[in-house]
């Protein structure tokens, strides 16, 4: 790639991460879901698989926030273009920073929480399939969770 090229392609990127939260927090699922490739691996910190596929993830987010008011902002994106994949198309990587506010109509069905405000980052890995920059890997860190939890829940 040269110089030009490298720089549509951060764009590129830029904008597909912008998507990513705008879709997630106005819940439009099926655009959401063509942002990631077929074979997506979401990561925990420790580096284990947490969920497999583009279809699987888009599905739990949909599951997770359908019934909560979610912000997601994604800041200072640091998006490095990397050398050809096997299969000769470009890939790149990005770590954002970022915060979310989300609050929940009764309580997030895994969890029981009724609202956090968390902030870390996202670390990610993209690549192009047909023509378009999707992202392959996704993984987020923490630095802090404020977690509220429904009225008269008791810790266990």
């Amino acid at each position: 790639m040269d110089r030009l090229e490298r720089l549509e392609a951060i764009e590129e990127i830029r904008s597909l991460k912008a998507r990513y939260f705008r879709l997630m927090d106005t819940k439009q699922w099926d655009e959401l879901r063509g942002l990631f490739a077929a074979d997506l691996k979401v990561l925990t910190p420790e580096g284990k698989v947490h969920a497999e596929g583009g279809d699987a993830w888009a599905a739990a987010l949909r599951r997770s926030l359908t019934h909560a008011v979610s912000c997601h902002q994604g800041l200072a994106g640091e998006v490095g273009i990397d050398d050809d994949g096997p299969d000769g198309e470009p890939l790149a990587h990005a770590i954002w920073a970022m915060q979310d506010i989300i609050t929940w109509e009764d309580r997030h069905p895994d969890t029981g929480w009724k609202s956090i405000l968390g902030r870390g980052h996202y670390h990610e890995t993209y690549r192009r399939e047909g023509g378009q920059w999707r992202i392959a890997t996704l993984m987020l860190t923490r630095l802090s969770l404020d977690i509220t939890w429904p009225e008269g829940h008791q810790c266990r």
